[in-house]
């Protein structure tokens, strides 16, 4: 089966593992084009802008592999004659290539992969990934766990981009194992909906979302962390530098 949910299948509320992706030709980076809003320009040199954009930006300054505008027709036509609904999803990555199938014929492999959408927020670590077999889905449709469903929470931050630069600033002084200068940086910000019980979604039990904050370095994925919308708590924080194990 090539059919795979791309879950985050996390230890705790450890995401250190956003260092990983699963398919090797989607992999590391993705970037979708940040639309940058508002700025703050706080103390020191750095600042932070709002990434509106329904896809996560990653920090990276380019794509790999580039998603474009013949990828997006494909990637539709393919749902389309597959009668699989794109509602609430978002497409950001595809590949394609032949290998041998079972049979040992040529057969020609496509893999998409959609970021899960709700009120114009995306869902973290709740992307779904499609696979194609001669044009054909390969296996069943993503089971209905993996598929976020209505989320009544609404999409207005309550957290201001001066805060959240304040609170990222904070925490990483307290968790890097050096100095990285992250308060001449310039941070980029996307406000979501986080599954604070995915693992048991995944086992059958139910959602519980909030609103969550993803915020990083502009142009680089570390440092960074996750930070509720309601209080600005810390849910996770990945570090750039480690004085010890990275998942002790």
């Amino acid at each position: 089966m090539v059919l795979h949910f791309n879950k985050k299948l996390r230890n705790g509320i450890k995401l250190s593992s956003m260092k990983k992706l699963t398919y090797p030709l989607i992999a590391l980076i993705i970037l979708a084009g940040c639309k940058k809003g508002k700025q703050v320009t706080p103390a020191a040199n750095g600042k932070i802008f709002l990434n509106e954009s329904a896809v996560t930006n990653t920090g990276s300054s380019a794509r790999i592999p580039l998603f474009t505008s013949q990828d997006s027709i494909t990637v539709f036509g393919l749902m389309s004659n597959n009668s699989l609904s794109t509602n609430g999803f978002v497409f950001y990555a595809y590949q394609s290539y032949t290998a041998l199938d079972q049979n040992s014929l040529p057969a020609l492999y496509q893999i998409a992969t959609a970021k899960q959408v709700r009120n114009g927020l995306p869902v973290f670590f709740e992307d779904i990934t499609f696979g194609f077999h001669n044009g054909t889905l390969n296996g069943p449709p993503p089971a209905q766990q993996f598929i976020a469903g209505s989320i009544t929470l609404d999409n207005t931050p309550n957290q201001s981009l001066q805060a959240l630069r304040n609170i990222f600033i904070k925490t990483d002084s307290v968790r890097e194992a050096t100095n990285i200068g992250i308060r001449d940086s310039t941070l980029v910000a996307q406000l979501g909906y986080y599954n604070t019980n995915l693992n048991g979604t995944i086992e059958g039990g139910a959602a519980s979302y909030i609103k969550v904050w993803y915020v990083h370095p502009q142009h680089w994925p570390w440092p960074l962390g996750y930070f509720r919308d309601d209080n600005g708590t810390v849910v996770s924080f990945d570090p750039l530098t480690h004085s010890g194990p990275v998942n002790p």
